[in-house]
């Protein structure tokens, strides 16, 4: 049975805008590890004009036939790792990163998915969290020294990765709290994916319709006006996707980093243990850094800390090179998503750095991975764990 393509998102403004100049082909991941331009964002707006002309397009007078999109298109859109690299790079504008989204949400729709994929979904679905894990679970991590309050100021927002594979992290954060005197309150059960990955493997309408809802009410209740997250992923999600999608969140989203920042100028916190000369190379994760625009808060963070030498690594900032990790990658591509995971290492090591240090847990689980199969001589940490060592 032919399948049925569904109606393509309003997308005419920006295939139109793009003048095929070629300066997203380089800066993409997946163009640079699969060498094909179909992977690389000229290649699927070009594909995607050439439909939306239906018959019109150069493709189609020359084979006289209708371009329409197939499995091979959708694997191409798929080649993706969500790391807004394209947008950076765009000399027109384009908003790559909604535009990718919803091209994939319409390759979906169309039945032309990634299998890859629809495990995750499936278990965001039954368990609310990405790894299929009991939901009453979710704050088992949760240590004694929480303490925390019925009226909070600021709820901490673990995420799915530090809930159950990185609780180390959770951890960190509570001391960061704690040291500080901030009143908090942990959701636990009460928390369920952000959905920013799911929303990066074409499942936007589930994540807009079910989880966001869910997820601004349920902080919004405590009263807190502040959201601190460790979790590069749920920045992306409250800051950037929920917005797009209307839901405005009621209260401020900050990353921990710009929460210490805060909480170092108003003198609640202060970094009394040294770490003395321990060199970190510092990874801009793509959610964080191009996609939410934020690069100084982490940098601004460590130089709290005495003793510690930050490393930039090259390329850093808004040109950093993506570690893999993202928009589902890895789970289609894996070989490439290691070799770009492999690569940043590498650059660690060769910066002398003892440590890569990065904001995404996701990241940090796919970094870890690849430096324990190739034996790497770099240890993998959250900045939230260097700067709770520094307590």
């Amino acid at each position: 049975m032919a399948t049925r393509i569904a109606d393509p998102p309003p997308m005419e403004v920006h295939l139109n805008a793009c003048t095929m100049c070629g300066y997203c082909v380089p800066v993409c991941p997946a163009y640079r590890e699969l060498g094909f331009e179909s992977a690389a964002p000229r290649g699927k707006v070009f594909f995607m004009r050439e439909h939306s002309r239906r018959g019109l397009g150069i493709v189609d007078r020359i084979l006289r036939r209708d371009t329409v999109p197939g499995p091979e298109f959708s694997r191409a859109v798929f080649e993706c790792t969500a790391c807004g690299a394209c947008e950076n790079a765009c000399m027109v504008d384009i908003p790559f990163d909604d535009l990718w989204q919803d091209v994939k949400g319409w390759m979906v729709a169309s039945g032309l998915g990634m299998r890859e994929h629809e495990p995750v979904l499936e278990n965001v679905r039954e368990t609310r969290n990405i790894y299929g894990e009991p939901q009453e679970r979710r704050g088992a991590w949760i240590p004694p020294e929480a303490v925390q309050d019925e009226s909070p100021e600021a709820v901490y927002w673990v995420g799915c990765v530090a809930s159950y594979r990185r609780q180390q992290v959770a951890r960190a954060v509570v001391k960061i709290l704690n040291a500080a005197k901030v009143r908090y309150r942990i959701l636990g059960g009460g928390e369920w994916c952000s959905g920013a990955p799911l929303a990066n493997m074409g499942f936007g309408e589930y994540v807009k319709k079910e989880l966001m809802p869910h997820n601004l009410e349920a902080v919004a209740e405590t009263g807190a006006k502040i959201l601190v997250t460790a979790c590069a992923e749920d920045v992306r999600a409250f800051r950037k996707d929920y917005r797009h999608w209307g839901g405005n969140p009621p209260f401020s989203v900050l990353h921990i980093t710009q929460y210490v920042e805060r909480l170092v100028t108003e003198k609640r916190l202060a970094f009394t243990r040294p770490l003395p000369n321990l060199k970190v190379a510092f990874h801009d994760s793509c959610a964080q850094g191009r996609v939410t625009g934020m690069f100084d808060a982490p940098r601004n963070a460590m130089k709290f800390l005495k003793g510690l030498v930050p490393l930039e690594m090259s390329p850093s900032k808004g040109d950093a090179h993506c570690s893999g990790a993202g928009g589902g990658f890895a789970l289609v591509f894996p070989d490439q998503a290691r070799s770009l995971g492999s690569n940043r290492l590498q650059n660690a090591v060769e910066l002398g750095g003892v440590a890569l240090v990065t904001t995404c847990p996701h990241a940090e689980m796919h970094f870890e991975e690849i430096q324990k199969r190739e034996n790497v001589p770099v240890q993998v940490l959250d900045i939230a764990e260097v700067l709770a060592a520094a307590l």
